[in-house]
């Protein structure tokens, strides 16, 4: 597929994935930051698509994919929150708190920059992106078990290089 290609595509179904991100977004700019999401996924991956199937479902597939690791990383959030409430911080919102939570950040980030470029793009579908082993595998073009070997030596290295952070806010 060719750039002019893909944008007759988008033309043509941005309106039908648009309508179908807005019965689950909760405001349209939430809903057209998912259709470009999709669009754009569409477009790394137009190599693996198969032309029998009309690309409007293949789009909707993506957008339904899309939708499901949204609520996953919600659910994710919420349930931090929750825990970290339970732990008896009953103010999220103080100072001390959101330093915390930003040195945490940076401490992850620069871990994270220490990693294989590869490895890091695993983990962080894995983890930030909330996707599975085989939406990894599948999406970066590897087998599961690369997926599953990748994300074993990052959390290790992970682990080692974050042993210091205190993670008790």
């Amino acid at each position: 597929m060719d750039e002019e290609m893909f944008e007759i595509l988008y033309h043509r179904y941005f309106g039908k994935v648009y309508r179908f991100a807005m019965r689950h977004a909760r405001e349209a700019q939430e809903a057209e930051d998912l259709v470009h999401d999709v669009f754009l996924k569409f477009w790394k991956n137009r190599h693996s698509f198969v032309a029998a199937i009309p690309p409007d479902a293949q789009l909707l597939v993506i957008a339904k994919h899309a939708v499901i690791n949204r609520y996953r990383r919600e659910l994710l959030r919420k349930d931090a929150a929750v825990f970290l409430v339970a732990q008896g911080q009953q103010d999220l919102n103080t100072a001390d708190f959101l330093l915390r939570e930003n040195e945490m950040s940076e401490e992850l980030q620069k871990a994270l920059a220490g990693l294989p470029p590869k490895r890091r793009e695993i983990f962080e579908k894995s983890r930030f992106e909330v996707m599975t082993y085989e939406e990894i595998a599948s999406d970066m073009g590897i087998s599961k078990n690369t997926v599953e070997s990748q994300m074993v030596k990052a959390l290790k290295f992970l682990r080692e290089r974050l042993a210091h952070v205190d993670l008790h806010l």
